[in-house]
């Protein structure tokens, strides 16, 4: 993908403000995960490099980022803390990486169900604390537990072991709506 037109960046920052950025270090910074890209691979991949970094704060400016990405054909990486060493969070077409950052609350807890709504940047530790208060308690405890937001990290730890997330036993947590 080419550099975004000056128009869209101009719709970045008045959608996002200081939250936004065109730095090319800070973009540069982006365009990996936790490890450097293997030199045999790299090629395969291209440029890495977004356009721009943007941190929603709420899921209203989420949803508005996505309608203007699909609007404008913007393709948009999500990114947890990037702590995957398996490309997951590397722009591959450029464009936006959305960084969670800001968007780590629980906003709900149905003990009854067995179910949580958090937002895409919660780490797996503040959600056990506060799953912990309802006798609930999570299946998953990856190394990173005390760090890795769920973006990152629910979805490739239950991908790769064979567990699900939408299956669970006892008081573990059913499931995640994000």
């Amino acid at each position: 993908m080419s550099e975004l037109r000056e128009a869209l960046k101009t719709d970045l920052k008045e959608m996002f403000g200081p939250r936004v950025s065109f730095s090319r270090t800070e973009r540069k910074l982006y365009g990996h995960d936790i490890a450097a890209i293997p030199s045999l691979i790299k090629p395969l991949l291209g440029r890495t490099t977004p356009e721009a970094v943007v941190q929603p704060a709420s899921e209203a400016e989420l949803v508005a980022l996505v309608k203007w990405a699909s609007r404008h054909r913007i393709p948009l990486t999500p990114r947890g803390k990037a702590s995957s060493g398996y490309g997951g969070a590397v722009p591959v077409r450029g464009g936006v990486v959305v960084d969670f950052y800001r968007l780590q609350a629980v906003k709900k807890i149905d003990a009854a169900a067995q179910t949580a709504t958090v937002e895409p940047g919660i780490v797996f530790e503040r959600l056990d604390r506060e799953l912990a208060r309802q006798g609930l308690m999570l299946k998953l405890y990856p190394s990173s537990y005390p760090w890795l937001p769920l973006e990152d990290g629910w979805r490739r730890a239950a991908q790769a072991s064979g567990h699900s997330s939408r299956a669970g036993s006892g008081t573990t947590l059913s499931g995640c709506d994000w």
